[in-house]
């Protein structure tokens, strides 16, 4: 069957009423956290000071989130997901013109909602947590953000809600990214440098490197002691956590329904990972038609500079570089690794998510890394072809598509690719310009 659309949409009434819950299903167990001095299993009491409780749940897989597949999502999540999704899924004909592919390639638009990534689905979600909970105090989220996209859909969530916000932001990001700053604290937020004089860890690490260009891993730990100061503030997560793959998955729902729409079926997955949030919910609701026999193929493309999913060892580290976090199974280069300062700073981070980690394990995903130039060449390339664009992280989905579709015209497979486009760069120029010199003269 041939199509001609170009871009597919749901309709708001088939706007997914449940979360995909990928572990309930899964042939093999992703392991629970473990605490981070005892040798045992974490429990709600040992964290419910840092996490709401809800999500402690859902990360330690209690009761229905550890037997059912759906979980239905509260309704005023659904009120305020429909004011931008279900987004388009768009089929890129103009970059398949330039590559004289005989592959279709889709993209699933995330850049499109309020914060401008994928981040806000599942930051909504953690307020609203926060701000419902029985008896609560809680006054504040706190946060550490990478490139600034989780930080400032995070700011917008507590702002709808009606909960304060602080990010701790790394250096290198904070310096380089102003107008995410500036999209922060438009919404309310307390944005620092991290890492900071805030707290012990951003002291001690300046102390001995003043000019430490920080890490995902550190400003998660300056997070975590600004949580300990007040009773009143929760600790959000935007990549790291499983609540936020689960919430993610509205991402992977509505793509399936739109590849249905117009009759077709995979053929490869591509997403770009940090933490793995965004693709591993984008794949979420396909992994079980693997699982069950189909070819489908997923690849998680991360930068070659931080080979995580790659290089790293799987086996239990903190996710935070103070060791505050619990422990957790996972891909990781070790949990004091400072990655270079790349420009795609959501994506520099030492560890993966426990159920991505356990797919790569399992041989269920496929890896692949890519240099910075030439992940910036691709996302020039998408903005000359289709007029989007990308993140320098979502670059990386976008890079893994070309490839694919130039393999598909060397094999003349005529094969479906779909990728996941998380976040736009339009506040990440700076960027694009270091990189393509776009400061040069005429």
């Amino acid at each position: 069957m041939t199509t001609s659309e170009n871009k597919i949409f749901l309709p708001e009434s088939q706007l997914p009423r449940n979360w995909y819950n990928i572990v309930a299903e899964l042939p093999f167990d992703v392991p629970t956290p473990l605490h981070p001095i005892e040798d045992r299993p974490v429990e709600i009491d040992d964290y419910d000071w840092l996490w709401p409780r809800e999500c402690l749940r859902i990360e330690l897989q209690q009761d229905e989130y550890g037997t059912d597949a759906w979980i239905e999502i509260p309704e005023f999540i659904s009120d305020v997901y429909r004011r931008y999704r279900p987004s388009p899924l768009v089929r890129a004909r103009s970059l398949e013109k330039y590559l004289e592919t005989p592959a279709e390639i889709y993209y699933k638009r995330e850049d499109l909602n309020p914060a401008g990534s994928h981040k806000f689905n599942t930051a909504l979600v953690q307020a609203y947590y926060a701000a419902r909970e029985d008896n609560s105090r809680i006054h504040s989220m706190v946060t550490d953000t990478g490139a600034g996209q989780w930080g400032a859909a995070l700011a917008m969530a507590c702002e709808t809600l009606g909960l304060r916000c602080c990010v701790f932001m790394i250096r290198k990001s904070f310096e380089e990214k102003p107008y995410r700053r500036y999209l922060m604290r438009m919404s309310g937020a307390d944005v620092y440098s991290s890492p900071s004089e805030l707290t012990n860890t951003g002291r001690e690490i300046l102390k001995d490197d003043p000019e430490n260009s920080g890490s995902l891993g550190i400003g998660m730990s300056e997070a975590i002691e600004f949580v300990r100061e007040d009773r009143g503030r929760r600790l959000a997560l935007g990549c790291m956590s499983y609540y936020a793959v689960l919430h993610q998955s509205i991402i992977g729902l509505e793509t399936k329904l739109q590849l249905e729409q117009v009759d077709r079926s995979p053929s490869l997955m591509i997403g770009c990972v940090g933490g793995g949030s965004n693709f591993t919910g984008f794949i979420a609701p396909f992994v079980r038609e693997k699982i069950g026999g189909s070819p489908i193929e997923f690849r998680a493309i991360e930068p070659e500079s931080i080979p995580t999913l790659s290089r790293g060892e799987y086996r239990y580290d903190w996710a935070d570089f103070s060791e505050l976090t619990p422990r957790i199974l996972m891909y990781t280069l070790g949990h004091r690794f400072v990655p270079p300062p790349v420009h795609s700073g959501g994506l520099r981070y030492h560890g993966k998510t426990p159920v991505l980690s356990a797919l790569v394990k399992n041989d269920v995903v496929g890896t692949r890394t890519y240099g910075q130039r030439e992940v910036f060449d691709a996302g020039r390339l998408f903005l000359k072809t289709e007029g989007v664009l990308a993140a320098p992280e979502s670059a990386h989905a976008v890079l893994g598509a070309i490839d694919a579709a130039r393999e598909a015209k060397k094999t003349g497979e005529k094969q479906v690719i779909v990728f996941c486009l998380s976040g736009h760069g339009y506040l990440d120029l700076k960027g694009f310009s270091d990189v393509l010199d776009l400061d040069s003269s005429n």
